[in-house]
């Protein structure tokens, strides 16, 4: 203990200390109104993981793991890493706070990011109501109160594709992503299409999962660009960095890193290589709040957009990633956040679109009701 805390009262010491006192899990299926379709996978219900974390006092904060196997994590594989290495680590001690207690669980697992994640909003959302305050005055305090969602346009025909968008912009939204990447010519008639549904206003990104060569993303996107795209996101390889540098050098649409960015030294490695204008930041892939942080500040410092990015989810992980997004100055392309709109089942509500706008919730923690009746409880028996 630091001379400074020694000389701290002992109730002031006791009242800011972290104490763990109970770990809880819950799976729950989110069903899809519709199917998920990209160039990398094609995926119908949602299977996913609640966790729970409660202090001595019994305050609970709860936190979403997608599950997304794609990305080497399952429910089955974090529960069986949560209570047998992680638990250890969490109970039984006193940690000065959420951020050194997720320092030492990444000493203690290095990826499952997912896991990881999910943990960390949990531990957040407890905080944030011990302290009866939004979560997002956790990570830095309000910057906005609302902001435009980015709706996704999942791999249909021309014509679907913009019949969709043209029913999102009706509703008000703003910002809209195409997914392309399996048809060179089915993506930019689709592109296309969308533009002369939507008009000029609509924020217009295409996502090629990383699926296209370099030649191939020059050449699709030269020809995007007199649709008036706005946002080219993670076109080629995740580890490209050399190819992701040729192609913002060929074209006049901004690239955005996805799946090439997962730590703040990768943000750092493709904006010194000048291969981005953005990075996309999915906070249950990068590790949490704190590594996001890191990453948004690494951007901010080199004149480098952030946009936060998701898959679709609960309102559980939304709820978190939207006070991460209001809390960041950065952003801008609106937030991906509103595919929660197309799930059903989900133990989370309170998030509404308006408008084809997202208002930040403003009570403690999350500031949303969780509903875990939806889900099948799976804490191991004491």
């Amino acid at each position: 203990m630091s001379e400074a805390a020694a000389a701290l009262p002992k109730a002031i010491l006791a009242d800011t200390t972290l104490k763990i006192g109970k770990i809880r899990t819950w799976r729950v299926v989110l069903k899809r109104k519709t199917v998920w379709k990209t160039a990398r996978y094609t995926k119908g219900d949602i299977d996913a993981l609640v966790i729970g974390i409660s202090d001595p006092d019994g305050v609970t904060g709860y936190g979403y793991m997608p599950s997304m196997f794609l990305e080497g994590e399952s429910a089955p594989s974090a529960e069986a890493l949560l209570y047998t290495v992680l638990m250890p680590v969490i109970t039984g001690r006193e940690h000065a706070g959420p951020q050194m207690l997720m320092s030492e669980l990444e000493l203690s697992l290095r990826h499952n990011h997912q896991l990881k994640f999910a943990i960390e909003e949990a531990l957040l959302d407890m905080t944030a109501k011990k302290l009866n305050t939004p979560l997002f005055n956790l990570l830095g305090g309000l910057c906005f109160a609302d902001t435009p969602v980015m709706r996704a346009l999942t791999l249909k025909s021309p014509e679907d594709t913009a019949k969709d968008a043209l029913g999102h912009r009706e509703k008000g939204y703003t910002h809209m992503k195409l997914k392309v990447g399996l048809d060179d010519k089915r993506d930019i008639a689709a592109l296309k299409a969308v533009r002369e549904a939507v008009g000029d206003d609509v924020f217009l990104s295409v996502d090629a999962n990383r699926s296209w060569s370099p030649m191939q993303s020059v050449r699709i996107l030269s020809e995007m660009s007199k649709y008036g795209l706005n946002l080219a996101e993670q076109p080629t390889k995740a580890d490209d960095v050399r190819g992701m540098a040729f192609i913002r050098s060929k074209v006049n649409v901004p690239i955005m890193a996805d799946e090439g960015v997962r730590t703040p030294a990768e943000a750092s490695r493709l904006i010194e290589a000048g291969a981005i204008d953005a990075v996309a930041i999915k906070l249950w892939n990068v590790g949490g709040f704190f590594k996001g942080k890191e990453i948004a500040a690494i951007c901010s410092a080199n004149n480098c957009g952030t946009h936060i990015a998701t898959t679709p989810g609960s309102q559980i992980m939304e709820a978190g990633q939207l006070h991460f997004a209001a809390s960041t100055p950065s952003m801008f392309g609106g937030a991906e956040l509103a595919e929660f709109a197309a799930l059903l089942e989900d133990p989370g509500q309170g998030l509404e679109i308006v408008n084809g706008r997202l208002a930040v919730p403003m009570g403690p923690g999350l500031g949303i009701n969780i509903d875990l009746s939806k889900g099948v409880e799976t804490t191991p028996q004491s």
